[in-house]
């Protein structure tokens, strides 16, 4: 397969035809800006919420809970703005179209100006949701343990589980799948403003076994290592926040220590999920650790061309055995309750 040709930022694509006056193409790419930030405007409040009710049935008081989001208000939303994913994708929209409008008017700079005003309180929002999820994250680490961190993120995302069976083998061949994980890998990543200059930066490339995508960091998780790419210059990891990682080697944090709370779920459902139902990975990760990821905070995804490619330690980093016949493998157990 060709190289997917968007790689490159969406942003700076629609920055590119605003200051041209090129009104077809930046409506086209305003409306791709949008389609990518819908998964976190619909997952953000989801994960939140299944975050609250997790810490409650485990043994906090309502009380706790509310200290705990005080806490995270204070350092997070010190301006009281909310955490609301869906009326700050509500307010990008609006402001895409407007800048689309003044692009038609023959306002091309000002248009780019608007665009890129709407990106930035868009991923103040973003980030503050993301954020939130992590501080939840790293309540439960702080008062029910570390060792709770997979089953949470189980009861955050198990129905989503089902949706990897549309890449195993005994559903469409491995070469169809791949391409589909490439593509939705990259829009993904470019959704999360991915990047240092947080425009959705997304780099590919092709080795004779595999394709890597590699994020420096991705707009999710990765970003919370590195001061340059948080809102306050602050890795979330260090004070006032102090965030948890894994301080120990876990099967769903890839047996791996310094692994951000809120990456877990990435090993999850590229990982552990997808070899549990029916063998392969779909993303092979290489995730930032804390504190070295401080400096760089690079993730690497790895999408295998061939079953029989991903290295047996793809599997065994996340406690399980590569099967003899990767391609042959059928769902495995049901995973609607907590596996890991």
């Amino acid at each position: 397969m060709a190289k997917p040709t968007e790689t490159r930022s969406v942003y700076a694509r629609a920055y590119a035809a605003l200051h041209g006056g090129d009104t077809t193409a930046a409506r086209e790419l305003a409306d791709q800006i949008l389609d990518e930030a819908v998964e976190a405007r619909d997952l953000f409040p989801r994960f939140i919420a299944r975050a609250r009710d997790y810490l409650l049935a485990r043994g906090l008081t309502p009380a706790d809970l509310h200290a705990e989001e005080r806490r995270l208000a204070a350092l997070l939303d010190p301006d009281g703005d909310g955490v609301d994913t869906a009326a700050a994708w509500q307010a990008l929209q609006v402001a895409a179209n407007e800048a689309v409008r003044c692009c038609a008017d023959g306002g091309g700079d000002e248009a780019a100006a608007r665009l890129d005003a709407a990106r930035r309180a868009w991923c103040t929002a973003h980030d503050r949701a993301c954020d939130w999820i992590y501080g939840l994250l790293d309540a439960a680490f702080r008062r029910l343990g570390e060792e709770v961190i997979g089953d949470m993120w189980d009861a955050l995302m198990s129905d989503f589980y089902a949706t990897r069976d549309v890449y195993s083998p005994a559903v469409r061949p491995w070469t169809e799948s791949v391409p589909a994980l490439l593509e939705d890998a990259v829009a993904s990543l470019r959704g999360h403003l991915s990047g240092q200059a947080r425009l959705g930066e997304v780099e590919v490339a092709e080795e004779a076994d595999r394709w890597v995508v590699s994020f420096r960091p991705c707009g999710s998780g990765g970003r919370t290592h590195r001061p340059d790419t948080t809102s306050d210059g602050i890795a979330r990891m260090e004070p006032p926040y102090n965030f948890a990682v894994t301080t120990r080697a876990y099967d769903w944090a890839w047996q791996r220590e310094g692994v951000c709370l809120y990456c877990v779920h990435c090993c999850q459902l590229q990982q552990r999920i997808p070899i549990q139902r029916f063998g392969i990975p779909l993303r092979v990760i290489d995730p930032p650790t804390w504190p070295a990821s401080r400096h760089d905070g690079r993730c690497t995804w790895s999408i295998y061309k061939r079953p029989a490619d991903v290295p047996a330690i793809a599997y065994t980093c996340v406690g399980l055995q590569k099967p003899a016949s990767p391609a042959a493998t059928t769902r495995g157990p049901d995973t609607s309750s907590p596996t890991a």
